[in-house]
């Protein structure tokens, strides 16, 4: 696993790291951040965030647990440090960067929620200029700008939108710049070297914290699964399986491996995936106002 510290790498760079693998691995993660989305929004509609990303983030674990063991004891096993360094990327990463994800989309669009879900670009080259000093050209600032604008847009466009609430759009660009920040901190640490014991890691740490708050805050009690509709448990499963074990898998390897501008590319396919997605699916509004103002979010992204 690299840990080089010359990040993020420019996005013009980043085609030097593309491999037939890796283009794969772009390709499902896009993919997987459009259907997210569309999962987000289904699943929440019944089941608190914070207990279904507990679910989530357990069962993926504990699925990934007897293969993180056996890798174990095929080689080096981590120590504590690099241990320590998994479980707080996973707090960081999947509590703060996922989770409060999942919560704000229950106060959005699926649609409008994926536009301001693409934003990890925006934080990650801000924070990149403003913390570890990476110099910034006159198109990267452009498109920062850019970003924002449509942002802003996005948000006075949808203002008017059934089911949009202020607070969902700030928890989701929180939880954005969450993961940014944790996608330059995964280069700076002392993670295990293999991928699924690092993934491991984080997933179960994750479910544990979650599952712990939502016993804590009674959350668990409130939920009878029991009364679920089969479209619940469908995304459920999705966002256990395909979109944490494979996609979150495919993110950590690429970001670690490649580098966090690629990794983050998702972002510039994943809206438009998920904004037709619950159209067709969910039947939300997609006025040309609504439209525009995301393309122009996307273009700063990008």
């Amino acid at each position: 696993m690299s840990r080089s510290a010359d990040l993020p790498r420019p996005a013009a760079n980043a085609t030097a790291y593309i491999t037939p693998l890796v283009a794969l691995a772009l390709g499902t993660t896009w993919l997987n951040g459009g259907l997210t989305f569309l999962a987000f929004k289904v699943g929440v509609s019944s089941i608190p965030a914070i207990y279904l990303a507990a679910v989530r983030f357990t069962i993926a674990g504990v699925v990934l647990l007897p293969v993180a063991i056996w890798r174990m004891r095929k080689q080096e096993r981590p120590d504590r440090r690099q241990f320590a360094a998994a479980a707080l990327m996973g707090v960081v990463m999947l509590v703060g960067g996922q989770t409060l994800t999942l919560w704000g989309v229950g106060h959005l669009p699926a649609g409008v929620a994926s536009v301001f879900g693409s934003a990890p670009p925006l934080f990650l080259a801000l924070f990149a200029w403003v913390v570890i000093r990476h110099p910034l050209g006159a198109r990267q600032l452009a498109g920062i700008g850019i970003g924002l604008a449509g942002l802003a847009l996005t948000a006075v466009s949808s203002s008017g939108i059934t089911g949009f609430e202020p607070i969902g759009a700030v928890a989701v660009l929180t939880s954005t710049a969450i993961w940014a920040g944790g996608s330059l901190l995964a280069h700076r640490m002392n993670l295990p070297a293999d991928q699924t014991v690092s993934v491991t890691v984080q997933l179960l740490t994750a479910g544990v914290v979650l599952g712990a708050t939502t016993f804590a805050t009674g959350t668990a009690k409130s939920t009878n699964v029991g009364d679920l509709p089969a479209t619940v448990w469908a995304a459920l499963g999705f966002l256990t399986f395909f979109s944490t074990l494979v996609g979150y898998g495919l993110f950590t390897w690429l970001n670690t491996t490649a580098s966090s501008t690629l990794a983050n590319t998702y972002n510039y396919v994943s809206p438009v995936i998920a904004i037709c997605l619950a159209a067709s699916f969910l039947h939300e509004p997609l006025g040309w106002p609504k439209a525009g103002a995301a393309i122009v979010a996307l273009l700063g992204v990008h």
